[in-house]
């Protein structure tokens, strides 16, 4: 299996891919700079245990290739984001595997401001053995981030907060001012006529993860009372595998958040870019109930881009506040790359991530798990409340169904014979008049197939099921018993 995916590196290190690759790995990417007439990247890594070695050899890669590295050591991905805003650095380099297992690494980056599609993961794999001849070895230097990063992401995420309950322009797209000095803050607060927010108490998971004693001590500074499901760096992810999107793995932030008579509960991912939410009674948000949430209490009418996989609510929330939905196919790069090829100014994956026009089109999960802490105290609600006033359709998980058959004859037979709205974007995607819709998307690692259905209640999504798939009849046997 390649470890090059769609828009990033990753596999299983040590079977999958070497320390040799990692370095041949940082001489493309740092060819690639060069050819953009590119000269620095900012490079940081995670705290898995193969992290650091990889992270040495990426950028001895670099170095080959003539780049100035400024190395930010381990830290969370938002963090090296930030720095590279901050020092106007268009490049960075990530080593994580983000969520997945502990036994796999990779590597995520950004290249003259553009976030990876196919066509650049084709380019750096394509690179890894070229013979463009010798350039003057580039330099390395460390810089520290995490402090900066602690004081920026309490600071912007408060300002963000007031300024889309008093004018909406929490919603303005481009460079954030990246200044970490409270004082700024304070007078914002002071001019909004804002009264002291009620803050909840709050649990936090970061599952292990880079968020680890980070997000405590920046929920801390804003103020809140705060404790940790369990506050220690987890190198090989011993207990569970830092997916946050993934239901059980919530359980223990669920049952914390219940012992702990806390109002809210946090879980970052592995690297720190996505979020997920509980409250005071253990419910899950949903990202897109957390996405129609911040339309109506800050940006209002705006562009939004969304995962394909998404709930409808999400475009239906933009259209009734008259703004713009862009969808696009799930993957990072694709939200990241729509949002700043639009101009959006909130994005949404149902995995967790949120983008933010303000943040270049950026993702953090810390940052929004702020911005949404503070907006809830200024308005006096709970998330009980949001999620009340937000009701989760009927909707499938994904269900990944293994096929023997032709799976892509069978994509095709399903987009001839669907019905409905067809969207060849990733897969098949129908929407139907009755409402709801269904998806259906070919593996690319084994042969197997993911749909995905929503409807009003269970019998619309078994009906739409059957409409969707009524002429591959043994796909239809298989959903159907998956989902009995």
């Amino acid at each position: 299996m390649s470890i090059f995916k769609a828009c990033d590196v990753r596999g299983v290190f040590g079977e999958e891919w070497d320390l040799a690759d990692a370095r041949r790995i940082g001489r493309s990417l740092g060819r690639m700079l060069r050819r953009r007439d590119q000269a620095a990247i900012c490079v940081g890594g995670d705290f898995r245990r193969s992290t650091p070695a990889i992270k040495t050899a990426l950028v001895a890669g670099l170095l080959e290739a003539g780049i100035q590295v400024d190395d930010l050591g381990q830290l969370p991905t938002p963090a090296v984001y930030f720095t590279a805003r901050q020092t106007h650095c268009a490049n960075l380099a990530v080593v994580t595997a983000s969520h997945n297992p502990g036994k796999y690494n990779g590597v995520k980056f950004v290249v003259a401001g553009r976030p990876p599609l196919p066509d650049m993961i084709d380019e750096l794999r394509g690179g890894q053995d070229a013979n463009e001849g010798r350039e003057r070895p580039g330099t390395v230097r460390a810089r520290t981030a995490v402090a900066q990063y602690e004081q920026w992401v309490v600071s912007r995420s408060r300002a963000m907060a007031l300024e889309g309950l008093r004018t909406g322009a929490g919603r303005t797209f481009g460079r954030e001012d990246t200044s970490t000095d409270s004082r700024s803050v304070e007078t914002r607060e002071e001019d909004a006529g804002a009264a002291p927010p009620r803050l909840p108490r709050v649990v936090v998971d970061a599952m292990g993860g880079a968020m680890t004693g980070i997000a405590r001590r920046a929920l801390e500074a804003a103020g809140y009372e705060v404790s940790a499901v369990r506050d220690e760096l987890d190198p090989d992810f011993t207990t569970r595998n830092p997916n946050p999107s993934v239901d059980a793995n919530l359980r223990s932030l669920r049952e914390a958040v219940a012992d702990r008579r806390a109002g809210i509960g946090i879980a970052l991912d592995g690297d720190g870019d996505r979020v997920m939410f509980v409250d005071h009674g253990g419910a899950i948000a949903r990202p897109e109930q957390i996405a129609a949430w911040l339309l109506r209490r800050c940006f209002g009418r705006c562009r939004v881009v969304y995962d394909l996989k998404c709930a409808s609510l999400v475009p239906r929330t933009v259209t009734a506040l008259g703004g713009q939905a862009i969808m696009q196919p799930s993957g990072h790069g694709f939200i990241r790359a729509m949002m700043l090829q639009s101009r959006a100014e909130l994005g949404v994956e149902v995995s967790g991530h949120h983008f933010f026009g303000a943040l270049d089109g950026g993702d953090d999960g810390l940052f929004t798990a702020l911005l949404v802490l503070d907006l809830l105290a200024r308005t006096g609600a709970n998330l009980a409340d949001v999620l009340a006033a937000i009701p989760w359709p009927a909707i499938t998980p994904d269900l990944r169904i293994a096929y023997r058959g032709d799976v892509a004859a069978a994509i095709e037979t399903i987009a001839a014979t669907c019905g409905g709205e067809v969207s060849r974007m990733d897969g098949v995607r129908a929407e139907y008049e009755i409402g709801g819709w269904a998806l259906a998307r070919a593996s690319i690692t084994e042969p197997a197939m993911t749909f995905r259905f929503e409807g009003r209640d269970r019998a619309h999504v078994l009906a739409i099921v059957e409409r969707f798939l009524g002429n591959v009849p043994a796909l239809l046997e298989l959903v159907m018993e998956r989902m009995s």
